[in-house]
């Protein structure tokens, strides 16, 4: 069939957009950095720095004026009883009868007015208490640190899973290869009638399971990129790429202290800020000094005032208006103090409360470092079991790989039997699994040392590698 040069350009039109350079493999140390921004736990402790930042803030603007306006329109109405006594006053001509009388006022009542007030002196309360602010954010920030050592724990045992499998397939291959070879003896010895069909099928046997480890080995690498995939928001196609290597851990530091662990740290500042905050309740008894102004305005308008019954014998009943009245300007200016002499014992029971969570605190440290000593011990003896484990692993691996080279060339003269020579295949692939299982265990063990020091970062990682 002849190809024009019209059918090569359309083709190339046609898949020239997936001829583009696919992304390299991500590094471990993108891997880590990638789940560090992804991790929604760790932005939310990050919110919560930033929500005690502002409450320190807060604290900062206490000491800044508040100023106020305020203005009101309102209906006023007040009424009142006037009792008398029987009196004439003949000079004016007045005679004012025993009785009771009942006045009602009404007016417009109008307020305007602008406060100023600024703390000057808080008694002490607001320092210890921005000073138990800071340490609340020393905490939280030791332990943002906890949080990101177990996101780097949860992204190196993904990584190291891979390359278990990777591995693993490694020797799933080479059997694979071996019992290729070994089926053509086999077909070739059960053609000139030297095995029997039960031996010839064992091959046959032998090759359908290893299809299916090979099977189970596929489905455990697609979860494993599946998780990194949610752990670091990196597309599968990226992470598929990745060709981690599986090799024992080196370098590790010997000493028994875990005084980095983000939960002492964190625990540390959390008493020092019950300290604080001890000191703030103390403080209950200081006086407190404020200053304040304000300039304001007062009016009466459109007032009216009448009567239930006449003022004089054969007068009338009062109702007149009343002159308006504005007050301008109303203005005050001084210093407050507030002193506090007895509040009901409120700011000693405070005290007494924020003592017992000091020793909360104090109790829960003590509880962490006996967990924490146990917790250094035994990773310290997991380490030194993988260790141990890796040296008899690979004896194994090599007295396994020496028998089935042994079986194989014994097998292909006859000397033995296929069953033998599946047994010997079966145990060099159990040894070889084991041997990478031990090395996969003993970079577990270093990583989990490594975090119980408190030590876990990429810098550890590289170092120990």
């Amino acid at each position: 069939m002849k190809v024009s040069l019209k059918h090569i350009a359309f083709c190339f039109l046609f898949w020239a957009p997936t001829l583009k350079a696919q992304p390299g493999a991500p590094s471990l140390q993108n891997l880590i950095e990638k789940a560090l921004e992804k991790d929604f736990a760790l932005a939310n402790k990050r919110l919560d720095i930033q929500s005690t930042n502002i409450d320190q803030q807060k604290l900062k603007n206490a000491y800044l004026p508040r100023i106020d306006f305020s203005a009101k329109d309102a209906f006023m109405l007040s009424s009142f009883a006037v009792r008398t006594h029987e009196m004439q006053i003949a000079q004016l001509d007045i005679d004012i009868a025993e009785g009771k009388n009942h006045f009602t006022a009404t007016s417009q009542l109008l307020t305007a007015g602008v406060e100023t007030k600024i703390l000057i002196y808080s008694g002490g309360k607001i320092p210890y208490l921005k000073k138990a602010l800071a340490e609340k954010v020393n905490a939280q920030t030791a332990l943002l640190e906890k949080d990101k050592q177990q996101i780097i724990h949860e992204v190196m045992t993904a990584y190291d899973q891979l390359a278990l499998l990777k591995q693993v397939r490694i020797v799933l291959n080479e059997s694979e290869k071996r019992l290729q070879e070994n089926k053509k003896t086999s077909d070739k010895a059960f053609g000139y009638g030297l095995i029997t069909k039960y031996e010839h099928q064992k091959i046959e046997v032998a090759q359908a399971q290893l299809a299916s480890k090979i099977t189970a080995y596929n489905g455990k690498r697609e979860l494993v990129l599946r998780q990194l995939h949610l752990l670091t928001d990196i597309e599968p196609v990226q992470l598929s790429v990745l060709d981690p290597s599986l090799i024992a851990f080196k370098n590790v530091t010997s000493d028994n202290s875990f005084d980095t662990r983000a939960e002492l740290i964190a625990l540390d500042a959390v008493m020092e800020a019950n300290r604080f905050q001890i000191q703030a309740d103390k403080t209950w008894f200081v006086p407190k000094i404020q200053a304040s102004s304000s300039l304001g305005y007062l009016g009466l308008l459109n007032g009216h005032i009448k009567s239930s019954r006449p003022l004089m014998v054969e007068g009338e009943k009062l109702s007149a208006g009343m002159p308006n009245l504005n007050i301008l300007p109303m203005f005050n200016i001084g210093i407050g103090l507030k002193w506090d002499l007895f509040d009901g014992r409120e700011g000693r029971r405070e005290i007494q409360k924020s003592g017992i969570e000091l020793q909360k605190t104090q109790n829960e440290k003590k509880e962490v470092l006996e967990k924490l000593e146990l917790n250094l011990f035994k990773n310290r003896n997991d380490l030194n079991v993988a260790d141990a484990e890796i040296l008899h692993r690979e004896k194994q691996k090599q007295v396994a790989d020496n028998a089935l080279a042994q079986a194989t060339r014994e097998y292909r003269t006859g000397l033995i039997k296929s069953l033998q020579l599946i047994d010997a295949e079966d145990d060099y692939q159990s040894a070889a699994l084991e041997y990478i299982q031990a090395i996969y265990d003993q970079r577990r063990a270093v990583i989990g040392l490594l975090q119980a020091k408190g030590e876990l970062t990429i810098e550890s990682i590289r170092i120990s590698n």
